[in-house]
């Protein structure tokens, strides 16, 4: 009899024992699924964006395409750090051609159609100066639509006439990313990079700034 009550005590201790530990393990059950549901913002993001960049070079502005590539490192508390490179274009008109000195007789036995063909200029894309940096990023939300700020340096290059110059400039940017899916958002943004003179050689070319307005989308890869 003692026998059977000690072990009636055993399993009613075991039973109590299994019940309670349910909850423990729902509640990691459900801390999963909560970490899971936070989605693409808590793993490394890549992006792509292209817009319209004006810069300032020695005084002479312009206006160019701006294509930049970045990379975005998993969340730490509100801040993210992203490493980023571009590159701007832009466009030069080519001279048209001069058929001044070409005789009008045999110019227009020729091609009835090359007046029609080359009176109006020609456009190149061509480059005007490229940028690798890193930044900070802040978010102001952890939901679907995040507004964000972010400050860095950016080492930027451009051509000129007897080379390349290069310098290092601080850069500033804002923008709001809206969240698809838990692997795709996209965004848009204004930045501005405030440069400063050569380093690179000893000639006096000096960059005065770049900003650009931009759109982009970015994913982030199940690994």
């Amino acid at each position: 009899m003692k026998r059977l009550i000690c072990a009636s005590v055993l399993i009613l201790n075991s039973f109590a024992f299994s019940q309670s530990s349910h909850p423990i393990a729902d509640d990691q059950v459900r801390s999963e699924m909560s970490t899971s549901d936070r989605g693409s913002y808590d793993r490394p993001e890549f992006g792509l964006t292209t817009g319209v960049s004006g810069f300032s070079i020695d005084n002479v502005t312009r206006q160019g395409y701006d294509i930049d590539l970045r990379a975005l490192l998993a969340k730490v508390s509100p801040f993210r750090i992203e490493l980023n490179a571009g590159v701007v274009l832009y466009n030069s008109a080519a001279a048209p051609s001069d058929f001044s000195s070409v005789n009008q007789g045999y110019y227009s036995q020729s091609n009835l159609y090359a007046e029609s063909q080359f009176s109006q200029p020609r456009f190149d894309l061509n480059f005007a100066l490229a940028y690798v940096g890193t930044e900070g990023l802040f978010y102001f939300s952890d939901g679907k639509v995040r507004p964000y700020v972010a400050a860095g340096i950016q080492a930027i290059t451009w051509r000129m006439d007897q080379g390349f110059g290069a310098t290092l400039a601080p850069s500033a940017r804002a923008g709001l990313e809206v969240g698809v899916s838990r692997s795709f958002s996209g965004f848009i943004e204004a930045r501005y990079m405030y440069g400063f003179p050569n380093l690179l050689n000893q000639y006096s070319t000096s960059l005065k700034y770049v900003t650009s307005a931009a759109f982009g989308v970015s994913f982030a890869p199940q690994l």
